[in-house]
């Protein structure tokens, strides 16, 4: 079968399920128990430091590999050109704005937690680990964005001589064994090159096993049909990787993505308005997100000491507050064009 121009409303929906993710993962970064500051932190707890172990071992990995499968359906109906030119528009405005405007409160304020004193200017004019957590520069959460998009301009003489050649996806009759294999290409990626304790072949993999493997649909058909295999798989190599860490985290985090793929193409291949809100709004939503939890966190721990009125009051105003904010942004046209949001 190969490509089908069905709309896939499960990657749209799982897209979204992800991006939500980000709220407890980022709110729990503030109370992680490994000893990482991040931009603001509170008090070390096992759970949220617990949660976040799962989490991380899927949420960035099924990003990429959900953007490479996009670009492929994308490349159906567009031409290499429009391809370019809506990355631009979709990728570089929002990183250019998004790094001018959202992120370097998130710098100030890390830099005024934990020294008392801060200047704004620090993340214009210094650079020093790439996290922000010393008030110096940061792409924040935008990480993501730049990534995406030298991937996929990098990637364009590829899908064009790929496109040229009529050639369809690939592992159509793959044994599952195979596909689950296919995860040592990012292990291996993994270990070429760091960035800001962040992997650009890592994650150049994930994307590229995306648009040339992934939106394949008889593989994602057997993925569906050995769902609960996976998901086996992954919960036992989840609990070995509390105690090995190193390779076997990342051969899981293929693992978690495929199990995932399968998962939402069995349960969540269906649209609505609800279904439809997120999905629109889950881009604006990753812009502005983590801006607004150091924010309300820098006021909220300062308020008081007391967890189980924290983490709430954080949630709660966080995702108000994100949400308000794209609301605003996507009704102007300026800031739509700026931020690459949709109506």
């Amino acid at each position: 079968m190969g490509l089908t121009s069905r709309r896939k409303h499960y990657i749209d929906n799982l897209r979204s399920f992800a991006l939500l993710m980000l709220f407890p993962y980022h709110i729990f970064m503030i109370y992680n128990n490994w000893g990482e500051n991040w931009y603001i932190h509170g008090k070390d707890l096992l759970f949220p430091s617990f949660f976040n172990m799962l989490a991380a071992t899927w949420m960035m990995p099924l990003l990429f590999v959900l953007a490479g499968m996009s670009s492929r359906y994308s490349l159906e109906t567009r031409r290499l050109g429009e391809y370019a030119k809506e990355r631009v528009h979709k990728l570089l405005l929002p990183l250019i704005f998004g790094l001018l405007l959202v992120i370097p409160i998130q710098s100030y304020l890390a830099g005024l937690y934990f020294n008392d004193h801060a200047n704004y200017l620090d993340y214009f004019t210094k650079v020093t680990d790439l996290s922000g957590y010393d008030g110096m520069f940061t792409p924040g959460q935008l990480w993501f964005i730049l990534f995406l998009f030298v991937f996929s301009m990098i990637s364009l003489p590829f899908m064009r001589w790929y496109k040229n050649k009529g050639k369809g996806t690939l592992g159509g009759k793959a044994p599952l064994i195979f596909i689950i294999l296919m995860g040592l290409i990012p292990v291996i990626g993994n270990e070429i090159l760091e960035i800001g304790g962040k992997s650009p072949t890592e994650n150049l993999a994930y994307f590229l096993l995306g648009y040339f493997f992934l939106s394949n649909d008889d593989l994602l058909e057997r993925l569906d049909k050995y769902r609960f295999l996976l998901l086996g798989l992954f919960v036992l190599g989840a609990g070995l990787t509390y105690y090995f860490n190193g390779f076997l985290y990342e051969f899981v985090s293929w693992v978690a993505v495929l199990t995932l793929l399968g998962m939402a193409r069995h349960y969540l291949d269906f649209s609505g308005k609800i279904t439809g809100y997120l999905s629109k709004s889950s881009f604006g939503v990753y812009i502005f997100h983590q801006s607004w939890i150091v924010i309300t966190a820098f006021f909220i721990l300062k308020i008081t000491d007391a967890i189980i009125i924290q983490i709430p009051l954080i949630f709660i105003s966080a995702i108000a507050l994100t949400y308000l904010t794209h609301e605003l942004c996507k009704r102007t046209a300026v800031t739509r064009w700026m931020f690459g949001l949709k109506k």
